[in-house]
């Protein structure tokens, strides 16, 4: 019984490898074009993917960059009212006739101005690294824009030789 199962298998076996040479060469080479053509959609598939990534992050850099934004504008803002209220008091203090009163007021004036000064460089170095931010993310989403655009058209491309392969493999069948 073992060896009659061995035989068959072994004769299916040759049967197989004989049908396999028996095969036409123009349509084992059709095939292959088949297979590259499906496999360059495939790549296609995944540059597209990636350059849907490389938008989407884009978007999220975008996002983040306008939220940090907004919260600048209102620290910008408490900042100046800040500075404004601190101020206020010590200009009338410095048009006092008591000389000692307006010294002091000098001396207030001149840390406001300090603190001031320092509160808005630390704003401004922030406003700008967030203003990098933004134009990094718009960038990074023209990037992706463009890798999309090539990566469609090269899938299209890809998709009609696979169109023009598989009818040359049909048409070379019948």
């Amino acid at each position: 019984m073992k060896k009659q199962l061995l035989i068959l298998v072994t004769l299916i076996g040759i049967s197989a490898i004989a049908f396999a040479q028996d095969e036409d060469p123009k349509i084992a080479k059709l095939r292959e074009k088949v297979d590259a053509a499906k496999v360059r959609v495939q790549d296609t598939d995944a540059l597209i993917s990636s350059a849907d990534s490389i938008v989407a992050s884009g978007e999220a850099t975008i996002a983040e960059a306008e939220s940090t934004l907004k919260q600048l504008t209102q620290e910008k803002k408490d900042i100046d009212r800040d500075y404004f209220n601190a101020k206020k008091p010590l200009e009338r203090q410095l048009r006092s006739r008591d000389k000692e009163e307006a010294n002091q007021a000098k001396i207030q004036n001149k840390e406001v101005d300090t603190q001031y000064k320092e509160r808005d460089k630390d704003w401004n170095s922030r406003y700008k690294e967030a203003l990098k931010q933004y134009d990094n993310g718009k960038k990074t989403v023209a990037k992706g824009k463009v890798n999309q655009k090539k990566a469609k058209d090269r899938k299209k491309d890809a998709e009609s030789k696979l169109k023009e392969a598989e009818k040359a493999l049909s048409s070379a069948q019948k």
